[in-house]
This record gives structure tokens, C-alpha cells and sequence, in this order.
């Protein structure tokens, strides 16, 4: 919510007093040098960036980290356990396709292969999408508020990495499901 500081002054019972000045600048390169000359203008206040405030929320609530962990170990459980569901059907309905393979002297290791390729894949289209959506939110929150969304490089990677990573997990027991198939049940399968 934003007041004017007259009001929020005249709200609090105190004139001339401000508990927080926000600063925007145009340039991200230029934080720093604007902050050493507020700090000049008024000593002995301090200068918060607001790169620094997630850092300080969770020196402040320890509880919340454990929080968005919980929560991120649901996000990676829960699309781990729908790509292993997605990709036991698509196998399943494989199955003769699979025969066919095996048949033709497929090894086991070329089908778990093949399967895990196709998983690691599909993770990385998925993450390629989700990156373009976050994007285009980003974009749409920056353009219509005066909020600033930025995408640390260490969070993109490690979500990234997670989502990958819980891809080829789902995708191991379908594949070798389909790897330890016997060629003739496959062929008949319908």
C-alpha cells in the first residue's frame, strides 16, 4: 500500500520523520553510487538494497526456509511421480512397439537408453517452457506494476537442474519395466 508521507506522518502523530524511503534508479549500475550519496546526504541511516531483503527476511524468519524447502521438495516429488505416471502409460501403450524392438535384437541398455533420452529431453523442453512463461510473468508484473522481478542465475539453474533431474528419476522404473519385457509377450500384447 502506498500513502503519501503527509498523511502517513500525520497518521503516526510525527512530522518530519520517514521509517522508510524507497529509491528507484534507471540504471541498475548506478545503485551504488546513489546509495553513497544518500549515505553522504543523511549519515547514520541505514541503506537496505532490495537485493538484500529476501537474505534479511530469512536471517528474520528461519521458520520460512524450511518452509519454501518443504515446498520445493513437494514441487520436485510431485512432478517426478507425474512423469513416471505419464511415462509408465506412454510405455505401456508401447509395449509392442518395445517387442518389436527387442525383438530385432534391441539390448536393454539401448531401450533404457532410448527411454531416458526421451525423458531428459521432454525435462529440458519442460524447463525451456517454463523459463518462457516466467518471462513473459515477469514482463506482465513489470510493465503493469511498479514492481521489479529479477531471476537470479543460482535459482534458475538449481530449478533447472531439479526438474531435469526428476524427469530421468520418473522415467527409470518405466524404462526398465520396458527393458526386462520378454520380446513375445510384447509382440502379442494388445
Amino acid at each position: 500500500m502506498k500513502i503519501p508521507l503527509s498523511t502517513m506522518q500525520d497518521l503516526l502523530g510525527v512530522s518530519e520523520h520517514a521509517s522508510w524511503i524507497l529509491v528507484q534508479t534507471e540504471v541498475d549500475a548506478s545503485v551504488d553510487a546513489v546509495a553513497s550519496a544518500i549515505e553522504t546526504k543523511f549519515p547514520g541511516n541505514q541503506i537496505v538494497f532490495t537485493r538484500d531483503i529476501p537474505g534479511m527476511w530469512a536471517k528474520g524468519m528461519p521458520s520460512l526456509q524450511v518452509f519454501l524447502n518443504v515446498v520445493i521438495g513437494l514441487a520436485v516429488f510431485i512432478s517426478t511421480l507425474t512423469i513416471f505416471l505419464s511415462l509408465y502409460t506412454a510405455i505401456t501403450e508401447r509395449t509392442r512397439e518395445i517387442g518389436i524392438l527387442k525383438s530385432m535384437g534391441g539390448s536393454k541398455s539401448f531401450i533404457v537408453g532410448a527411454i531416458e533420452t526421451e525423458a531428459f529431453l521432454l525435462s529440458i523442453l519442460g524447463v525451456g517452457l517454463g523459463a518462457l512463461v516466467s518471462v513473459v510473468i515477469k514482463w506482465g508484473i513489470m510493465t503493469h506494476t511498479s514492481l521489479i522481478v529479477r531471476f537470479e542465475l543460482q535459482w534458475l539453474l538449481a530449478a533447472a537442474s531439479l526438474a531435469v533431474l526428476g524427469g530421468t528419476l520418473g522415467a527409470l522404473y518405466p524404462a526398465l519395466k520396458a527393458a526386462h519385457q520378454d520380446p513375445v509377450e510384447a509382440l502379442s500384447y494388445e
